[in-house]
């Protein structure tokens, strides 16, 4: 009886790295606060995106790779009419 009879659930929740995935269409300005500020994001695709830091600042997605991994605290994505990102929280 008790805790040793029970099941353990199938899907356990937060045991990756990152573990919510936010994609930000194009036309769109997303504000990455509280729960939602991401730690990492990934381009789709690099045109019209601009990146704001966590601690400050912003980059350019043309300055930025396709597909690629970056592991910067974001907390603010602005695109134009044809960007897209993905942020990792």
């Amino acid at each position: 009886m008790g805790i040793v009879d029970r099941t353990p659930p199938t899907v356990r929740g937060n045991l990756g790295k990152y573990n919510k995935i936010i994609k930000v269409n194009s036309s769109t300005t997303f504000e990455a606060t509280g729960s939602n500020e991401a730690k990492a994001f990934i381009l789709e695709n690099v045109s019209n995106v601009v990146i704001h830091g966590s601690g400050g600042g912003q980059i350019p997605g043309t300055a930025l790779s396709a597909d690629t991994l970056y592991e910067i605290g974001v907390k603010k994505v602005v695109i134009g009419s044809s960007g897209i990102a993905y942020l990792l929280v």
